[in-house]
Parts: C-alpha cells; sequence; structure tokens
C-alpha cells in the first residue's frame, strides 16, 4: 500500500513538474517580442522625412511590393553618420549573429533613440537621426493611404548590420514576414515567432560611402502568386550610401550578396509591424 501511494505521490510531483515547465516555457514564448514598448505610427512621426517620402513613392510601393530612394542622406550626414557606426566597432565585434549562422553570418547591434542619452552606450546624432527616419515611415504611409496595411506598430529599436568585406558574409534568401500556420510551427515556435508574424513593410537605409562599388548587393526576387514560377534570377540592388529601400515583408524574397573591398557593408533596418489588408 505505502510503495502504491509513493508511487502515486511521485507520478504528481512528476505531473506538477511538466506543467510547470510547459507553463514557463509557453510564456517565455509569449513575452518574446521586440514590441512591447513600440509606439503607434503618430508617435512615431519624424516630419524631416516628409520632405524625401512622396506620395509618388508609396504609390510605386503599392504597385511593384518595393521602391528605391534615392540620396536620403546628405554628404555630411552620410560622413558623420559613418563615424558614428566607425565608433561602434569594437562591440559589433563582439556580438556575432550565432543564430542560424549558415543563414546570415552579419554582425548585428540593435539601436534604440533612448540610448542617446543612456550613461553606456551613446551614440551618436547622425545616426540616432537615420533611426528617426526609418521609423518615421508608418506616418507617412498613413498620410497617403497606402493600401496594402495598416494600424502600425513601430519598434523602438533598429538593427544595424555590419557585414565583412572578406566575401565571408551573406544572408540567404529569405522572407522577413513569417507566414507559416501553428500547425507548421507548434504552439512554442509560432509564439515565438509573433514579432516576424507581424512584419508588414521592412525599411533598410545603406550607411556605405556614396560611392560604393564592393559587392554586398541586396537581391530582391518577384512576388509569384500561388501556381507561378518562382523568381531564380532577381534584381540586384547596389547598397549605395544614402539610399532608402522599402518593401512589403510578407511578399519580396530576398538575399544578401558577399562584398569585397576595404570597407565593411553597413545597412540599419527597421521593420514595421501591423495588419496586412
Amino acid at each position: 500500500m505505502n510503495k502504491i501511494v509513493a508511487a502515486i505521490s511521485l507520478d504528481r510531483v512528476a505531473l506538477a513538474a511538466v506543467t510547470l515547465a510547459s507553463t514557463l516555457t509557453i510564456g517565455e514564448a509569449y513575452t518574446r517580442t521586440s514590441l512591447v514598448d513600440a509606439d503607434s505610427a503618430k508617435e512615431a512621426r519624424y516630419p524631416p522625412l516628409s520632405s524625401i517620402i512622396t506620395e509618388a513613392h508609396v504609390r510605386e510601393l503599392e504597385e511593384n511590393d518595393l521602391v528605391v530612394i534615392h540620396n536620403v542622406l546628405s554628404a555630411t550626414t552620410l560622413k558623420h553618420v559613418r563615424e558614428n557606426i566607425e565608433k561602434l566597432s569594437d562591440v559589433m565585434d563582439i556580438t556575432n549573429h550565432l543564430n542560424d549562422c549558415d543563414v546570415r553570418q552579419d554582425q548585428i547591434l540593435s539601436i534604440r533613440e533612448s540610448d542617446h542619452c543612456a550613461e553606456h552606450g551613446v551614440h551618436g546624432d547622425a545616426l540616432i537621426h537615420c533611426v528617426k527616419l526609418l521609423r518615421g515611415i508608418p506616418f507617412l504611409l498613413n498620410k497617403f493611404d497606402y493600401a496594402a496595411s495598416h494600424s502600425y506598430l513601430v519598434p523602438k529599436q533598429c538593427q544595424l548590420a555590419r557585414y565583412k568585406p572578406d566575401g565571408s558574409s551573406i544572408y540567404v534568401r529569405h522572407l522577413d514576414r513569417c507566414n507559416l500556420s501553428i500547425n507548421d510551427m507548434g504552439v512554442v515556435e509560432f509564439l515565438r515567432a509573433s514579432d516576424h508574424r507581424g512584419r508588414v513593410v521592412t525599411a533598410i537605409l545603406y550607411l556605405n560611402k556614396s560611392d560604393w562599388d564592393s559587392g554586398g548587393e541586396l537581391r530582391v526576387f518577384n512576388h509569384r502568386e500561388e501556381g507561378e514560377e518562382r523568381d531564380e534570377k532577381g534584381i540586384d540592388i547596389i547598397p549605395t550610401g544614402g539610399k532608402l529601400i522599402l518593401f512589403d515583408s510578407s511578399k519580396v524574397e530576398h538575399q544578401v550578396l558577399a562584398s569585397h573591398g576595404n570597407d565593411p557593408r553597413y545597412a540599419l533596418t527597421c521593420w514595421v509591424n501591423g495588419i496586412l489588408t
């Protein structure tokens, strides 16, 4: 009798432990988000952007799922922002992207406007200006009635990515938005991918030299509807300093090619979350 009671007690302890572990795992997955303090499009508005992005740009984004805007940064601003990011070199040396290293080999660093006032990790004015430019884009999408998505959430942080110039760093073909179902991923991974599942617009600002000619092209592929052949050729976009790329995160597959030369390839990215129309 005592053995039966002991066995039942042990089973209850094991069940409780499994239940607790499962709850903690699901809780961690559910709370893994960069949007906990995200802003609305109105809160992220940045007036200087109004002289850069026009209604014509938004219409082109609607029609082609992608728009390229040149000379977003002046030569002076580009010079200063490059000085800013060069000061982050030591920090980025220790932030190799270790996850999925067979997918991407860049080094990344999260950049927030609030870092500018932090005791540690102060960023230069030019870099903060670039962050504000990217975060201000959803306000203009609303202003010009962008038809593909709405109800934007703008994360506080942008991602600064550095690709080494020795040809060792690439990012394989991928889609920024996760379109897989909970059945495809399982509950935990589905919850962990909540930010990726909500991405609607990707904004990339290149911080390289204005005469960049060292490879590292962004290769973008045409969106295909169900039943259409997959685009294998793509179109290459040179990551010239001051060039801004906007595209539909749910449609535009893309990859980053290897860089060759003397200077690293830098890109600042903001992923805007929202609801697809």
